[in-house]
């Protein structure tokens, strides 16, 4: 049985004709989510038989690990600062994803009410260990606990509870378990020696004993600064080991995973503990020598991760991005991109220097996309779509989640209402780095909008709900509304950075008409010359704009170097404070 995903906040029935309106004290009731993506590199008509897009999951599905057993694929990704965390994924087909569970899905697993938007759940590595049937989790977590292991016989079911690692530092562990059972653990951090250079960092393994859930024996750098130590590699990270045929295949990426000089490499040893040899022509993924300005660009590719398949085929699967600008700005966070492994006299890898990635590419034997009736119901939707959410379920969809651990018990308290969803206004808004009621989905393509009806009617300037974007902690837009001069009023803010605070500053207000009794539809579209932000009173009415032409490139990773992409949803908070 798939483990649930608890719904903390109340799901609500909507009842009477579509005109009425459901007005809570102190509560946002949104009827209904809307997200459409309409990229052009998406058109079906770019696709001939047998072929699929890529990246293979859009939107900041990113830093993803895979395993199989059987004819069954797991992945997991990364989910930082949001909640629940790490994402589990399962396919049949490497090509059709489907969300199956969240591997830390309790706060007495992943409790999180005032880690920054860069902390929480880091990079992490799934592997599955014949020897004992089980699945192995290992991860950082930032801010938290450190390093963990966590296990389970069914990926999407409960998995336990983490298990400390300590005496390492670092991030990234990686578990290998060698043909006899015997299990090492890989990890990114600081040498045992002043570095060389800044940036320079090794990777260290050491034995695990899956019994006691702890390191044993010696620790070991087995790769130090990088594929050639010489023109001084920054950032070594992401190892993962494999055995091929005999041999012990180290990958590693360098460069900077949020800059388009990343590229993953490889190197290889008979014994497990090294010596290692670079492949000669590595990297063995990168697109450094192309610019983010060509036409249909993948940039700043790498962390990448190889799965096989029953038929002996190799796979890997890395991160990329799509820009949108020759400066390589993107906003939807790194992108899970997938091509065949190739082996060249016994050296994998993925594509020569130099060479472009494909937007699309052949799918593996045997797959082909599923025609399902809905977006996620049940896979993880590819190329445009239109999903429509009215939260009829008692369970948050999995593909929704929270900004950090809620923790407001009025967030557990549900209601008779079978439609729609209810967000208490927290305490705590969105700029504060502290829990906060918003929950969001991921921004999936460069061209898109969203829309939420929103029933709120606020009770002081203080008060204010409606649709957000978040880019990170000090990068954000929130469109909704609260009240001037005693009357509800239209506001498009967005979040700024001050000294080490962040405040909001309020970029276009209107008073809404006099009758307005609660109900409104707040929309936002992204167009060539920015974001609109647009607003209705019904489905019948046509929409105002309230302000046009907003930066786009404002949530630019490229600006906030955060990991994670941008995330849309509904937004509610009593604590929103002055404008600057």
């Amino acid at each position: 049985m798939k483990a649930k995903h608890l719904l903390l906040v109340a799901a609500l029935l909507f009842g009477g004709c579509n005109s009425g309106i459901n007005l809570m004290k102190d509560r946002a009731y949104f009827k209904s989510f809307t997200y459409t993506g309409n990229d052009p590199c998406f058109e079906e008509s770019r696709l001939q038989e047998g072929e699929i897009f890529n990246p293979v999951l859009q939107g900041a599905y990113s830093d993803a690990s895979v395993c199989r057993k059987g004819g069954d694929y797991y992945m997991i990704t990364s989910t930082y600062t949001f909640f629940p965390g790490l994402a589990v994924l399962h396919s049949k087909d490497l090509v059709n994803w489907e969300q199956v569970s969240y591997a830390l899905p309790t706060e007495r697993q992943c409790l999180n009410t005032s880690l920054k938007s860069i902390q929480g759940i880091f990079p992490s590595t799934i592997r599955y260990n014949k020897h004992d049937d089980y699945f192995y989790i290992t991860g950082t977590f930032v801010g938290g606990g450190g390093h963990f292991i966590i296990k389970t016989k069914d990926p999407a079911g409960e998995w336990s509870d983490p298990e400390w690692i300590f005496g390492i530092g670092g991030v990234h562990p990686s578990l290998f378990i060698d043909d006899d059972g015997t299990a090492y653990l890989l990890n990114q951090g600081t040498p045992d020696r002043v570095p060389d250079y800044p940036d320079f960092k090794v990777i260290w393994m050491q034995r695990f004993n899956l019994q006691t859930m702890k390191t044993e024996g010696e620790r070991k750098i087995i790769l130090a600064g990088g594929d050639i130590p010489e023109k001084k590699p920054a950032w070594l990270e992401a190892p993962h080991l494999f055995k091929i045929d005999g041999y012990y295949y180290l990958t590693a990426s360098e460069g900077g995973s949020l800059g388009n000089g990343f590229a993953s490499c490889v190197y290889r040893s008979s014994e497990v503990f090294g010596p290692y040899t670079r492949y000669e022509n590595n990297p063995i993924l990168t697109q450094r020598r192309l610019t983010a300005g060509r036409e249909d660009a993948v940039i700043c590719t790498g962390h990448t991760d190889f799965v096989d398949t029953p038929e002996g085929d190799w796979y890997s699967f890395f991160q990329g991005v799509r820009p949108y600008s020759p400066n390589g700005d993107y906003n939807y966070g790194r992108e899970t991109f997938m091509l065949p492994v190739i082996f060249d006299e016994g050296w994998p890898y993925i594509i020569r220097n130099g060479d472009n990635i494909s937007l699309k590419l052949k799918a593996p034997k045997g797959g082909s996309y599923v025609k399902d009736s809905a977006a996620f119901s049940p896979h993880i939707p590819h190329g445009n779509f239109t999903y429509k959410e009215r939260f009829l379920k008692e369970e948050l969809p999995l593909q929704w989640f929270y900004l950090r651990t809620p923790v407001s018990p009025d967030m557990e308290k549900r209601g008779s209402l079978d439609e729609g969803i209810v967000i208490p206004l927290e305490i705590n808004n969105i700029r504060s780095i502290r829990h906060t009621s918003f929950i969001a989905m991921r921004q999936m393509h460069n061209v898109f909008s969203s829309e939420v009806e929103m029933h709120f009617l606020p009770g002081s300037v203080e008060q204010f709900a409606g649709l957000a974007l978040f880019g990170g902690d000090s990068y954000g837009y929130q469109f909704g509304v609260s009240l001037r001069d005693d009357l509800p009023t239209l506001i498009l803010q967005r979040s700024v950075k001050q000294g080490e605070t962040v405040a909001k500053e309020e970029l276009e207000v209107k008073k809404l008409d006099s009758g307005f009794a609660g109900r409104i539809i707040l929309r936002v579209e992204r167009r060539d010359d920015g974001f609109v932000f647009k607003y209705r009173y019904s489905e019948e009415a046509e929409y105002e704009i309230l302000k046009d032409k907003v930066s786009v490139e404002y949530l630019s990773e490229r600006k906030t170097g955060e990991f994670y992409g941008t995330v849309i949803g509904m937004y509610a908070s009593k604590e929103e404070g002055s404008e600057i």
